[in-house]
C-alpha cells in the first residue's frame, strides 16, 4: 500500500475551509505546505499589516488563521495526538527569524519541539500531519476512529512558527523522522481558486505556493 502511495498522488478533502493561502516557497519541504487563512486581498491580517509585523509587534488575534478549525482529511485512526506546547502569542517577523535560526530546535525527536501540537492520522496507510495546533485545542486521542471533516483541533502558534498557520503534509509512514523524507503527493478533490480575481472550480488539483482558495 505504501509504494503504491508513494507513486501517485492521493485524494483528500481540505483540512481546513474558508479563505486559505498556499505556501511553499523556495526552501520549504516539497509536498509540505502552510496554510494560512486570509481575506478577499488576500491578507492573513485584521486590523494590522504585513509591514507592523514585520518591525514591530502584534498579537497572534490581529491574525485571521487564529483559532481556525483544523478538518480530518480521510475517515482514519488516530495514531499521535500531542498537546501542552504553549503558544507563541506575540509576534515580531525580524526577531522570531533571527531567534529561529540562531537558536531554533533541531530537526531530531521529539516532533513536538518543531512542530509544536500536532495530530498524525492513519488513512488506509497514508499517514496525514496537522502542525503547529493551539495550545489544549486537541480534541483527539491514539486509537480514536475519525471520519472526514472531524474537528482534530485548532491552529495555533506553537513549535517553531512564525505566525499563526496550520502546516500539512502527508506521509508514507507514521514517523515525522527523516524529517520530510516520507512525504507523498496529494490533491484536494474540489476547491474554488481565485485566479485574476475570479474564483474558478478546480478539483483533484495539487496544491502551490501562492494559491488563494476557497474550501
Amino acid at each position: 500500500m505504501v509504494g503504491t502511495i508513494m507513486r501517485q498522488s492521493i485524494s483528500l478533502h481540505p483540512p481546513v475551509y474558508g479563505q486559505w493561502a498556499i505556501f511553499n516557497p523556495p526552501g520549504h519541504p516539497k509536498l509540505a505546505y502552510d496554510f494560512l487563512t486570509v481575506d478577499d486581498g488576500k491578507s492573513p491580517y485584521k486590523g494590522t499589516s504585513l509591514f507592523r509585523h514585520l518591525v514591530s509587534t502584534i498579537s497572534v488575534e490581529s491574525t485571521l488563521a487564529w483559532n481556525q478549525p483544523v478538518l480530518a482529511v480521510m475517515e482514519g485512526t488516530v495514531v499521535a495526538a500531542s498537546d501542552g506546547m504553549p503558544d507563541r502569542h506575540q509576534l515580531c517577523m525580524a526577531k522570531d527569524l533571527f531567534r529561529l535560526m540562531c537558536f531554533g530546535p533541531k530537526p531530531v525527536p521529539p516532533f513536538s519541539t518543531l512542530g509544536g501540537n500536532y495530530v498524525i492520522l492513519n488513512c488506509g496507510g497514508a499517514f496525514p500531519l496537522y502542525a503547529h495546533l493551539q495550545n489544549g485545542s486537541v480534541l483527539v486521542r491514539p486509537g480514536d476512529i475519525v471520519r472526514s471533516g472531524d474537528v482534530l483541533g485548532r491552529v495555533g502558534n506553537s513549535g517553531a512558527s512564525l505566525q499563526p498557520h496550520l502546516h500539512f503534509q502527508v506521509m508514507a509512514t507514521p514517523d515525522p523522522f527523516p524529517l520530510f523524507k516520507n512525504l507523498v503527493p496529494f490533491v484536494l478533490d474540489e476547491a474554488q481558486k481565485r485566479r485574476a480575481g475570479v474564483w474558478q472550480t478546480v478539483c483533484q488539483e495539487a496544491l502551490s505556493n501562492g494559491d488563494h482558495l476557497l474550501l
